[in-house]
C-alpha cells in the first residue's frame, strides 16, 4: 500500500513538473499582429458595439465576469458574488490589488496606476447611462435606471458601494439573464480621472485594467497597445501575464493582401477566414485553422416602416421563399454556413430545431408576389457593408431574385457608416448580423425585436407586434428555465411568421494563425473575443 502511495506520488510530482516546465518554456516578448478587416469606429465602452470595436476595447477593458472560450461564465474583476433568493440582489466581491493602466499613448495617466475600487463599477456604468450608450439597456433592470437616464438624479440607486472591495446591485425586478449580461465588454471598469478630464475624447487614449494598455492609433492603418505592466492575472504557474509585449490590430480592406501578408509573416492571425481562402488556409495551416460553431446570425433586414415592406407580410414572405440559401452556402461559402430557419442559433439555450422557418419554394413565392400586388416585380436596393463575402452574397442573392423579375441594385459603405445609416432606419433592405453579445436568447429575441429597442438598441426593422412585446418582457423577469424556453419558442414562432428578415445564415467563427502563435482558442462567441493574454511567439 506504502509502495503504491508513493509511485501515485511520484506520477503527480511528475506531471506537475511538466506543467511548470510548459510555462517555464513560453517565450515572452514579441508584438502580435492581428488583422482587421475595417478600421474600428470606436474603442470607449459607450459607443464600442459591433465586433470591429470589440477587439480593441476586450484587450484593454475588463469586466466583473466574463464567459470562458466554450461560453462559461467565470470570475474576473469580481472573485465571488451572492444573491439572493429572488436574485433580485447582487453583491460582488472585487480582486484586491488589480490597478488601472498607469500609461497611456506612452505617457502618464491621470489616475497614475492606482487600485480599482467598488467606486469605479459604479462610477463607470452610471457613465454610460448619462452618455446615452446604446446597450446599457442590457442592465435596465437595476433600480434607478430611467431616473438616471431622465436625467433626474445624478446616481444610479441600485448601484451601492458597500466598502472599497464590494459593490451591490439591486433590480426592480427578477432578471433571468443579469449575470450573463455583465459580461457585455462595454461593461467593463474605468478610471473616473481619465474618463471625466478627456469626455469624448477618452475614446483616442482609453484606459482601463486590461492585459494591454492603449498606446496608438493610426486611423484605417493600425491601433496598438503595449503590454500592462501591472497586470493582475497569472499563468498556471503563478507567472505574470501577459507574455506579448503587445498587439497591434493592423487594418486591411482587401482580405487577399491580408493574406499574402499573413503567409510573408507580417501577420500572425486573419480572422474570420473568407471564402476564397478557406481550403488554402487549411492546407497551408493545419492546426493554425480553426472554425467553430457560433453564437452569430446573418441577415437581410426588411424594414417594418418603409415600402415596399411596410405592412407587406406577403411580400416578406415572398422573398423568404424566393432565396435558395443552401445553394448559395455550398456556392460561395463552401459550406460553412447553415441556413437559418429563424434567429437564434444552434447551441443558444431556447434553439428550437422544430421550428417552422422558410425552404426555398418557388412556386409558393411567386403566389404570394402575386397576391402581395407585385406579380410583375418590383425594383429595391439591398444595401451592405463592403467585404468580399457580403458582396458575393448580395450578388447572389440579387441573381436569384432576379428570376421572379425582382430587380435588386446593390450600394455598399464601409462598416461605420452602413451600421449608422440602419441604426436610423433610413433603409428598406439592408444586410447585418448579430453576434451574441452576452450567451442567452435575451440578447437576441429581446433586444432585436421587442418595440422597447427600436433604432439603435438593435431593432433595427422597427418590427413591433403586442404578443410578441409582451413574451419577449415577461421572458426576462421569469425564473424558470424551462417556462423561459417556451416563451422564447412561442415568440420567435411568431417573428418568423412575420417574416422580420429575410433568414439567411447561423454563422461559423474562424481563425488561421502562424505556427510561431501559441496558446490561441478560438472562443464560442467568435474570433473577436479571443483572450490574448495567454498567447506567445515562439522565437
Amino acid at each position: 500500500m506504502k509502495k503504491r502511495t508513493w509511485l501515485l506520488l511520484c506520477v503527480l510530482c511528475i506531471i506537475a513538473a511538466a506543467g511548470q516546465a510548459a510555462y517555464a518554456d513560453v517565450s515572452r516578448g514579441g508584438i502580435l499582429k492581428w488583422h482587421l478587416q475595417n478600421n474600428p469606429p470606436a474603442l470607449d465602452p459607450v459607443t464600442s458595439n459591433i465586433t470591429t470595436s470589440a477587439r480593441g476595447t476586450n484587450l484593454y477593458l475588463e469586466t466583473l465576469v466574463r464567459n470562458d472560450a466554450d461560453g462559461k461564465i467565470v470570475p474576473h474583476l469580481a472573485e465571488k458574488w451572492e444573491v439572493n433568493a429572488d436574485s433580485t440582489v447582487w453583491t460582488f466581491h472585487l480582486r484586491t490589488g488589480v490597478r488601472f493602466h498607469k500609461t497611456v499613448k506612452g505617457s502618464p495617466t491621470l489616475n497614475g496606476g492606482r487600485e480599482m475600487t467598488a467606486g469605479d463599477v459604479k462610477y463607470s456604468l452610471e457613465r454610460l447611462v448619462k452618455m446615452k450608450s446604446s446597450r446599457v439597456m442590457f442592465i435596465s433592470a437595476i433600480k434607478g435606471y430611467k431616473d438616471l437616464f431622465d436625467g433626474k438624479t445624478d446616481t444610479w440607486a441600485g448601484i451601492e458601494v458597500l466598502d472599497p472591495h464590494t459593490v451591490r446591485f439591486t433590480l426592480d425586478m427578477s432578471y433571468a439573464p443579469f449575470l450573463a449580461a455583465l459580461t457585455y465588454t462595454s461593461f467593463g471598469v474605468v478610471p473616473k480621472e481619465d474618463a471625466e478630464k478627456l469626455g469624448k475624447d477618452f475614446n483616442f487614449a482609453p484606459v482601463g485594467t486590461g492585459a494591454f494598455a492603449f498606446h496608438e492609433w493610426k486611423q484605417d492603418n493600425y491601433v496598438s497597445f503595449r503590454k500592462n505592466p501591472d497586470y493582475w492575472r497569472k499563468d498556471a504557474s503563478g507567472a505574470q501575464l501577459p507574455y506579448l509585449d503587445g498587439v497591434d490590430l493592423v487594418v486591411m480592406p482587401d482580405y487577399g493582401v491580408a493574406y499574402m501578408e499573413l503567409k510573408k509573416g507580417n501577420l500572425h492571425v486573419l480572422e474570420e477566414v473568407t471564402d476564397e481562402y478557406y481550403a488554402d488556409a487549411k492546407k497551408e495551416f493545419g492546426k493554425g485553422y480553426q472554425e467553430r460553431p457560433a453564437l452569430q446570425n446573418y441577415y437581410y433586414g426588411l424594414s417594418q416602416i418603409r415600402e415596399p415592406f411596410k405592412d407587406n407580410l406577403k411580400l416578406r414572405q415572398a422573398i423568404n421563399y424566393a432565396v435558395d440559401r443552401r445553394a448559395i452556402s455550398e456556392m460561395l461559402l463552401n459550406g460553412r454556413y447553415m441556413p437559418a430557419m429563424g434567429v437564434l442559433p444552434p447551441g443558444m439555450s431556447s434553439y428550437d430545431p422544430k421550428l417552422r422557418g422558410y425552404e426555398y419554394n418557388p412556386e409558393k413565392a411567386k403566389q404570394l408576389l402575386k397576391e402581395a400586388g407585385y406579380e410583375k416585380g418590383l425594383e429595391i436596393t439591398l444595401h451592405y457593408n463592403s467585404t468580399p463575402r457580403h458582396k458575393a452574397i448580395a450578388e447572389a442573392v440579387q441573381a436569384q431574385l432576379s428570376q421572379f423579375n425582382i430587380t435588386v441594385n446593390l450600394a455598399s459603405t464601409e462598416v461605420g457608416a452602413h451600421y449608422d445609416a440602419v441604426r436610423r432606419g433610413d433603409y428598406e433592405f439592408f444586410r447585418a448580423g448579430w453576434a451574441g453579445d452576452y450567451n442567452d436568447p435575451d440578447n437576441f429575441l429581446y433586444t432585436l425585436f421587442c418595440s422597447d429597442n427600436f433604432g439603435a438598441k438593435g431593432n433595427y426593422c422597427r418590427y413591433k407586434n403586442d404578443m410578441v412585446d409582451t413574451l419577449l418582457r415577461d421572458a426576462r423577469k421569469e425564473p424558470d428555465p424551462a417556462k423561459r424556453v417556451e416563451m422564447y419558442k412561442k415568440a420567435e414562432q411568431q417573428i418568423v411568421d412575420d417574416a422580420v428578415w429575410l433568414f439567411l445564415y447561423y454563422q461559423t467563427t474562424s481563425l488561421v494563425a502562424r505556427p510561431e502563435v501559441r496558446n490561441i482558442q478560438l472562443p464560442f462567441l467568435g474570433a473577436y473575443m479571443t483572450d490574448l493574454s495567454e498567447i506567445s511567439l515562439s522565437k
